[in-house]
């Protein structure tokens, strides 16, 4: 099968990428014909088709009215990525395009191009969209549903959830309605593939036809993995984006609480982003919270396999994320908050440990319990290997993903 896959950065940024990525590798590994489209940019991994790629558009604050203009204009519809794309589907003839993230740097436009020339698309939905403006269900320092129960963008407007910002909230309310009730978006979909079934009561909730969504989970390589786990230290891991709703301040405090009683245990924080500063302003230069920077690749599966539980602190509802998939896979359990996707791929008192989310004594008192019994804290992340490496692999996905192509393609 000719399959197109297509996705806005074509470098690991988060978990879409990541996705994109394996998922191409293992389509090709079966023998498929996988084409992938994505946009220019410097930090992409080096393909000569890059020149079909579609312009990247620059989101830095650009002064100037018409620069301003010209930039909305493109995330409303961009002309430019529909006429590369139909280049590509006129060459590459593919049986099916798969869309990840494409909103914003592509516009719905591309998938105009791919209707006009009969192409079935399949979408993994690696966030909330279509639901939520700011992709998040997440606002004023809330998890929130407010559009989506009252299928009505206007609430990201008046609680000016983009940014903090009047202008850029009035761009995102304004995107959801012509994408939504002008363009009509979500029908011009085959099937959307959720991967956490939160979001597939979500998907629901607004209005996505039952036949029209798959729950269909990420997958986990096993070869990309160093399956070694060891306890050389003793610490609490975090690592992600530092931002608001990840919560890891509420994983500051929860950890003060109680490091006086566990002064051998430190809590290492690793990746960057726009709350650092505050962060490590909370933490005070404690000396047992250490703050260790972008960690990846092989560097990052080692901070992984050394710490004793990994931390999901996490203040907005998550969809399925990779850090959970990966913690486990690597054979360490997790403690999230009980929000979200979350809460399905933990197994609370199996694979980890569930607290209630936002709640700063519950969480002290989880970490507590998780350091006095170290012993079973193992054998949760035991567990919980063996529950991925089984569940979440790729032959499983591979088999319900082509059933599912072969489903749209027949349609």
């Amino acid at each position: 099968m000719k399959v197109l896959q297509i996705n806005k950065f074509f470098f690991i940024k988060g978990g879409a990428e990541r996705y994109f990525f394996d998922l191409a590798e293992l389509l090709t590994k079966k023998a498929h014909q996988v084409s992938v489209w994505s946009a220019q940019h410097p930090q992409n991994f080096h393909l000569p088709e890059e020149k079909d790629f579609a312009k990247l558009i620059d989101f830095s604050d650009q002064p100037g009215f018409s620069k301003v203009f010209k930039k909305a204009r493109r995330i409303f519809w961009n002309k430019e990525a529909k006429k590369k794309l139909e280049k590509i589907v006129k060459y590459k003839k593919p049986d099916i395009a798969h869309l990840h993230n494409i909103f914003s740097h592509f516009s719905p436009s591309i998938i105009f191009a791919l209707k006009k020339y009969n192409i079935p698309i399949a979408m993994t939905l690696h966030d909330y969209k279509l639901f939520c403006p700011n992709y998040k269900f997440f606002s004023q320092k809330q998890a929130c549903f407010d559009c989506l129960k009252e299928k009505d963008y206007r609430f990201c407007l008046t609680k000016k959830c983009i940014k903090d910002s009047y202008i850029e909230s009035l761009g995102g309310y304004l995107e959801g309605i012509w994408q939504r009730d002008f363009l009509k978006v979500a029908e011009q979909i085959d099937v959307f593939l959720a991967p956490s079934l939160f979001l597939k009561r979500k998907a629901l909730a607004w209005g996505i036809p039952k036949e029209k969504i798959v729950y269909l989970p990420y997958f986990v390589n096993k070869s990309s993995l160093s399956l070694t786990p060891s306890n050389k230290d003793s610490y609490l891991l975090y690592f992600g984006r530092l931002s608001r709703e990840k919560g890891v301040d509420l994983l500051i405090r929860s950890f003060l609480e109680i490091s006086d009683q566990f002064p051998q245990v430190k809590l290492k924080i690793a990746g960057d982003g726009p709350e650092k500063e505050n962060l490590e302003k909370l933490a005070g230069y404690h000396q047992q919270i250490e703050f260790l920077g972008i960690k990846k690749g092989k560097l990052l599966q080692k901070t992984i396999a050394n710490a004793c539980s990994i931390i999901v602190p996490s203040l907005w509802p998550e969809n399925f994320p990779y850090a959970v998939l990966e913690s486990l896979a690597l054979a360490k359990p997790v403690m999230a908050a009980k929000i979200g996707g979350l809460s399905e791929m933990i197994k609370n008192m199996k694979t980890g440990l569930l607290f209630k989310p936002n709640n700063q004594n519950d969480l002290s008192a989880k970490m507590a319990w998780a350091l006095k019994h170290l012993k079973l804290i193992n054998q949760m992340g035991r567990q919980g290997q063996a529950q991925v490496l089984s569940k979440y692999n790729p032959e499983n996905h591979y088999k319900k993903i082509i059933k599912i192509y072969e489903r749209v393609k027949h349609h």
